[in-house]
Parts: C-alpha cells; sequence; structure tokens
C-alpha cells in the first residue's frame, strides 16, 4: 500500500524507522516532515503553541496538496499537533483510511500533573481530532480509556519497540572502552523525581556510574555529582547502543511526567543484549521475569542491594542479559512486528 506518513521526522527511532520497517514489509512511503515549517521565533511560537497562524496554514495546505497529488490509501499521522480538522475532514473525504499515533501523553493535563506551561495548548488540535481519525494508537494502556472522552475511533495500544538494525550488541573498541565502560549506565533525560537521589547512593556506594542525556541534567538538578558526571551529553542511534553495551547494568527510571509503566529503553537494552535494571511496576514484571530477565526496584536501599548482587557475579549479570534478549525477540517486540501489527488492524477497519 501508498502510506503517507506525517510527523516530525527529527528522531531516528521514530518515523524514520518505522516507515523502513513498512518498506521492508512492502509498503511505499511517502513523507511529510512539519519540521520545515517552523523556522524563526514567531514558527517556534506557532510549533510549541498550535493555533491558525502562517505556518500551521501552510503546512495544512501542502499536506493536502501532497495528499491529491499522490493519493495514499493510507495517511498516518505521528503525533501531528497541528493538523487542522478541517484538513483531516478533507482527507477522510478522500476515502483515504486515516490513522493517529502518539508516543507521549497526551491525557497527562487532566490529572493536574505538572507538565511545562505550553502543554495546555500544545494538545488542543491532536484532541480535537481524535473523533475524526478513522484509527487511534496510543503507546500506554491508560491512554485508551482516556481517548474516549474525545470520542476516539477504534483506539488501540502499539508499545514501542526496539530497532534490530540498531539495538544490538556490539564489541567495543579501546577507544570506545575509555568513553562507556562503566558498572552502571543511565542514558535519558532529567526528571523532578528521585532519579538524582537514585543516582546518588549508587556513586556513593563505590560504583563507577556513567550519565548521559540532554540539557537538564544541570549543577542546580545534581548538585555535587555534577562534577563527577561532566561533561554530560547525549548520545544517540548507535553511539547511544555502544554506551549501553560499555556497561555491566543498564538502569531505567521511568517518566512521572508521562505515566509510565514501561519505556523504549525496556525493548532497547535487552535487546543489545544488555541487563536491565528497572524501576518496578506490574507491567514490566508481566513483561520480564524478576531477576530471570530483568531486574527491579522500587526505593534506594533495594536498588544499592540489586547493584551489589548483581555485580558480585558476571556469570548471574551475562545469564539475565541473554534470558532477556531472548524474551524481546521472542515476544516480537521489534519495530518490524509492531508494523505488522499496524497493517493488519488498519485492514481490519
Amino acid at each position: 500500500m501508498k502510506i503517507l506518513v506525517a510527523g516530525y521526522w527529527g528522531w531516528l527511532h521514530y518515523e524514520e524507522s518505522f516507515s523502513f520497517a513498512l518498506e521492508t514489509l512492502g509498503h511505499k512511503i511517502i513523507p511529510f516532515k512539519t519540521s520545515n515549517y517552523f523556522n524563526g521565533h514567531y514558527g517556534r511560537f506557532q510549533e510549541i503553541i498550535p493555533f491558525n497562524g502562517p505556518a500551521v496554514m501552510k503546512l495544512n495546505n501542502d499536506l493536502l496538496d501532497l495528499v491529491e497529488k499522490e493519493k495514499p490509501e493510507i495517511f498516518f499521522a505521528w503525533r501531528c499537533t497541528h493538523l487542522k480538522s478541517s484538513t483531516l475532514k478533507k482527507i477522510n473525504n478522500k476515502n483515504i483510511i486515516t490513522v493517529s499515533y502518539n508516543n507521549d501523553d497526551p491525557f497527562a493535563k487532566i490529572h493536574n500533573i505538572k507538565l511545562p506551561w505550553h502543554h495546555k495548548y500544545l494538545w488542543r488540535m491532536y484532541l480535537d481530532n481524535l473523533q475524526h481519525f478513522k484509527y487511534n494508537y496510543f503507546y500506554r494502556k491508560i491512554n485508551l480509556q482516556e481517548s474516549k472522552l474525545y470520542k476516539a475511533n477504534n483506539p488501540n495500544l502499539m508499545l514501542p519497540a526496539f530497532i534490530p538494525w540498531k539495538d544490538l550488541p556490539i564489541e567495543l573498541n579501546s577507544d570506545e572502552l575509555l568513553k562507556y565502560k562503566c558498572d552502571v549506565v543511565f542514558i535519558g533525560h532529567y526528571e523532578k523525581d528521585n532519579r538524582v537521589s537514585y543516582l546518588k547512593k549508587i556513586v556513593k556506594a563505590g560504583y563507577k556510574v556513567k550519565l548521559f542525556g540532554g540539557a537538564y541534567w544541570t549543577k542546580d538538578v545534581l548538585g555535587d555529582l555534577y562534577d563527577y558526571f561532566a561533561p554530560i551529553r547525549s548520545v544517540y542511534n548507535l553511539e547511544y547502543t555502544k554506551a549501553l553495551c560499555g556497561a555491566e547494568i543498564c538502569l531505567v527510571f521511568l517518566s512521572k511526567l508521562n505515566r509510565d509503566t514501561y519505556t523504549r529503553r525496556c525493548f532497547e537494552i535487552p535487546a543489545s543484549g544488555k541487563l536491565m535494571l528497572a524501576e518496578r511496576t506490574e507491567d514490566l514484571m508481566n513483561m520480564f521475569k524478576e531477576d530471570v530477565e530483568a531486574c527491579y526496584f522500587s526505593n534506594e536501599e533495594e536498588l544499592v542491594e540489586k547493584v551489589y548482587w548483581l555485580m558480585s557475579d558476571i556469570n548471574l549479570r551475562f545469564k539475565i542479559a541473554e534470558a532477556g534478549k531472548l524474551r524481546v525477540i521472542n515476544d516480537k517486540h521489534d519495530i518490524i512486528n509492531r508494523a505488522m501489527q499496524f497493517i493488519d488492524n488498519v485492514k481490519s477497519i
């Protein structure tokens, strides 16, 4: 089938990899990149607060022109926050199957979770459109029920996935070992929860810990730990995988702002042949057997105890990591199988 994929197209593990997976299944992809439309200060303002300004108008007009030219069978909107309802209705009128997906949590604001100020406006157009899409995919189970408040058609779950050509065991050379080798690593964003105190406990216990992430990991956030971790930088794509492969234990902290009970790392880490030590949730425990295929913690004391237990036995670490890798492969948590699920569900409409 011919599938038009509209989205930001800024990260390998989102639209790009999913589209490549669809292409491997024999489908033709037409990309539409919303990131091309928000330039300059005024464009950036329209990006973080969607409204019917010049950039949004041009985006929607260009999208309709592309639909008219390519005549896709499926229009797939990946977290499209700037799509006008009138545009979506026109696409529906062409007998094109319209599908949405969102890897973020667009409903967190209704639970009074303290989010960045612009989130009050960010999801307005997206939420209005849920009733107009013929099919709606969500990242989290909790969002399926919440989407009904907005009359979402055919809400369904699509879990995150690992990317087989990126998330795989990598043997590091001597230079890479100098950069990435450690006892424990965390790769991810800062959030105002317990993650700083968790990291502090492991460092104080005497383990070598590495931290990779964005600009929000500041000295104000980390305090005395900042000098220990600095310089803190982001890692992407294969460099991200190498940073995982350099560690004996890979931590998973779950976003409270997104109300996560699992995240993409929960599939990427085992697929890369590494041991996952994650915050304990019922969903994760149902996916991976505790202390057999992955390990969990619920507080600082348990975290340090688990690190001590695992670092004391190299064979145990290897055994759990291998079992976790087999679990994500056998349960088909890769992006190609997610793409197959997508096509099968859409065909059923």
